[in-house]
């Protein structure tokens, strides 16, 4: 099978988490129910099926496919599964400004009434 030119050894940043997480491999093997010796041949091999990267991710506590995906060139588009929300709570806060600046326009324009009418 063909790898790809753009292939993110997957095997180097398990070996590297192991080790900056200070995770013992039988310990990792057990969390992820696989046999012994399981977590030497995913560290050999430069890709892994994602549903054992899923399994590692939550025995390790640790997001790999965020360090994958900041292995990534950085113009690459993100998304974001909340930027809808986010965008709509923009909008929402835009709009209470502007409504509260015409507001204050207002109130200014009345007080400047009242203080003419005192004095």
């Amino acid at each position: 099978m063909k790898k790809s030119d753009h292939n993110i050894n997957t095997g180097e940043i398990i070996e590297k988490l192991t080790w900056k997480l200070k995770l013992n491999n039988s310990e990792l093997e057990r969390a992820i129910g696989r046999p012994g010796s399981s977590l030497y041949k995913f560290i050999r091999s430069s890709s892994i099926q994602t549903s054992i990267l899923i399994d590692l991710c939550y025995a390790m506590k640790y997001n790999i496919f965020q360090e994958i995906a900041n292995m990534l060139p950085s113009d690459f588009a993100k998304t974001d599964i909340d930027a809808a929300s986010k965008q709509a709570e923009k909008q929402a806060y835009e709009n209470r400004i502007a409504n509260l600046e015409e507001e204050n326009k207002i109130l200014k324009a009345q007080l400047e009434i009242v203080m003419k009418l005192k004095g």
